[in-house]
């Protein structure tokens, strides 16, 4: 028996031509699922063609974020260190201060080697005798069964017989559950405590509590996914609006805040926790959502793993010893860091662990120091120390998965 998507699926195919997934549906997920299920059926015939795609890197991105935002007049100070070589590369230093000119920065980078080679696939359907068969005999029929009408014989299911029902193994959890709880003992063993909220937050928390000025890139719909309402703010905004039209020279908007998100990091829930609570210790390993094409290292939705720490003690060096205990509990004893730039931290650094079974460094996370400005819109009386990594990404290394995907098949 075929359901109803299967049967508007064969239904595409039914001129017995070869099909490109995209001209079958606009989801391709679905697609690849249902072509797929329905090959093993022997209903579409399916081939594969692949081709090697470039792409910005993720270094490369980042710088042009942050071209894009930097301001003409903008002290060299104020820049992050890696860009500097290449904005006097291209003669927008002057001095010490930047001078933008009108430049193809993407450009620049692609010559520059900025890129990421990967794998990009097609896959073609057409339908085959059987599927044509099925299609025929299902097309205008509509099933429910009940344990009634298969018991007493009286409904003709075919492909599916009730005294030939294969058995399966009994479930075990899946791959991103262990790793989470792995995870989250190691945080309990360190005395934290788990925060949790919603998948959707007002932009105020997800970004201007963040000290991310309203018109940033990434506030965009091209990275971000946004409700089609707004909810009313809760907190006083006063001081997160004088603190931005202070530093970023710009008119900060109430109702930019107001805007709901599916959230683009837990850091929201780190915003959120610290305004209720001064101090402490908080983890969180959630999911977060980002309007990304997904390849073999990019994921619209994945999980982020978040830290802070809230003391008068905390310094850069306690961020690094707890970061080192931290990784070595994972595994990952040989570790080193190296400066960084983050919008919500200063300093930052990121940190680089060895995997031997590559015999390489491999980048696994970012942390650093809230900045003065988040600390005082959150009302944060002590240093925060915040640190973080993706989760697919450190299951990716430790179980040596080369795609993304493969972790969601």
């Amino acid at each position: 028996m075929i359901n109803k998507a299967e049967r508007d699926f064969l239904d595409r195919l039914r001129d017995g031509e070869w099909h490109q997934d995209s001209s079958i549906h606009s989801n391709l997920d679905f697609v690849r699922r249902t072509g797929y299920f329905l090959s093993t059926k022997g209903m579409v015939e399916m081939k594969v063609e692949s081709r090697v795609v470039e792409r910005l890197n993720d270094r490369a991105r980042d710088i042009l974020d942050k071209f894009r935002m930097l301001k003409d007049g903008t002290s060299i100070q104020e820049i992050p260190t890696y860009m500097i070589g290449i904005l006097k590369d291209l003669g927008m230093i002057d001095g010490r201060t930047f001078r933008r000119k009108e430049v193809d920065m993407e450009r620049y980078l692609r010559d520059r080697g900025y890129i990421d080679k990967y794998e990009e696939k097609t896959y073609y359907y057409r339908i085959t005798h059987m599927g044509r068969e099925a299609l025929d005999r299902w097309k205008d029929t509509e099933y429910v069964i009940n344990i009634d009408s298969v018991r007493s014989g009286n409904i003709d299911i075919p492909y599916i017989q009730p005294n030939n029902i294969p058995s399966y193994r009994r479930a075990k959890p899946h791959i991103i559950t262990v790793w989470k709880r792995k995870i989250s003992k190691i945080f309990y063993e360190f005395g934290f405590r788990e925060m949790k909220g919603d998948y959707i937050q007002l932009s105020l928390w997800n970004f201007d509590m963040l000290f991310q000025p309203q018109d940033h890139p990434s506030r965009e719909l091209a990275d971000t996914f946004y409700l089609n309402r707004d909810r009313y703010l809760d907190v006083d905004t006063e001081n997160v609006r004088r603190i931005h039209e202070r530093y970023w020279k710009y008119e900060w908007e109430e109702r930019e805040a107001k805007k709901l998100v599916l959230r683009t990091h837990t850091t929201a829930l780190s915003a959120l926790t610290l305004y209720s609570n001064r101090e402490g210790k908080y983890f969180s390993v959630g999911k977060v959502f980002r309007n990304e094409a997904v390849d073999y290292k990019h994921l619209a939705e994945f999980h982020q793993i978040e830290g802070i720490i809230a003391h008068r003690t905390v310094n850069f060096g306690t961020l690094m010893g707890f970061l080192r205990e931290f990784y070595s509990r994972l595994g990952l004893n040989r570790i080193r860091f190296r400066p960084s730039y983050f919008p919500y931290t200063e300093p930052s650094l990121e940190i680089e662990a060895y995997f031997p079974n590559r015999s390489s460094w491999i980048e696994v996370g970012g942390a650093g120091i809230f900045r003065e400005q988040v600390s005082k819109m959150l009302g944060a009386v002590y240093p925060v120390a915040a640190f973080g990594l993706s989760l697919e990404r450190t299951i990716m290394l430790f179980e040596n998965i080369d795609d993304i995907r493969k972790l969601y098949d």
